[in-house]
């Protein structure tokens, strides 16, 4: 490991540096005053679970732009962060154990706008109804949802928010996707991204096989 580097709450951390979403413990900054990592992550799921049921009810939609990602990321964790809604500042290293410790090379700040956006392009242009095959469907939107997961654009929520996003792009595209699977399994969904996320050594089967699973789920 570098020095100057430590890991902190799973989070590789420059400690020459500040970090100005974060306590100096290390749990990031909240309108709940908690200080305590762990504690933090369950008052986080609390809060959340009913926002992820409710989002499609009370987020306007108008089209999947990076403006959309955003005001579903706003509704989520808006009781919880102020900069919610908000893209990142700074440059995100995580430890991950699928990874053996490595990190996912996530998009740099001044980029998420631009590759967030070409992502979504990419996405909107794609003739989803002229995929006829479930198994060529998937991996194409799985592959496009990783992506978009890769660049990371908030400072915390991601994995919840592209989720979602996923969610209501399926629903759109008829190809609706069964939400308590994935949701109930969100640990399971974001190790997932991170194996989709390795550059050369991406692995999509787990991302594939949830995905498959929720449509089908659904379709039943």
């Amino acid at each position: 490991m570098n020095q100057g580097y430590k890991v902190i709450n799973g989070i590789l951390r420059n400690t020459k540096s500040k970090d100005p979403y974060v306590y100096s413990t290390g749990t990031l900054i909240n309108k709940l005053g908690i200080r305590d990592y762990q504690e933090l992550r369950q008052a986080e799921a609390d809060i959340c679970f009913g926002r992820l049921i409710t989002v499609d009810r009370d987020v306007e939609f108008t089209d999947f732009d990076l403006e959309y990602l955003k005001r579903i990321h706003k509704y989520i964790l808006g009781d919880i962060f102020d900069w919610a809604g908000e893209l990142r500042s700074v440059q995100m290293v995580k430890a991950e154990d699928v990874l053996g410790g490595d990190t996912v090379r996530y998009s740099y700040p001044s980029e998420i706008k631009r590759e967030a956006s070409k992502i979504l392009k990419e996405m909107n242009g794609i003739n989803w109804s002229e995929i006829s095959d479930i198994d060529k469907k998937v991996e194409i939107f799985s592959k496009k949802i990783a992506e978009l997961w890769q660049v990371h654009p908030f400072r915390d929520g991601n994995t919840r928010t592209i989720t979602t996003f996923a969610f209501k792009f399926a629903k759109e595209h008829d190809f609706e996707m069964y939400k308590p699977l994935m949701l109930e399994h969100l640990d399971y969904v974001r190790k997932s991204f991170v194996k989709a996320s390795d550059g050369q050594y991406s692995d999509y089967t787990y991302l594939n096989k949830i995905v498959k699973d929720s449509i089908e789920t659904r379709e039943k």
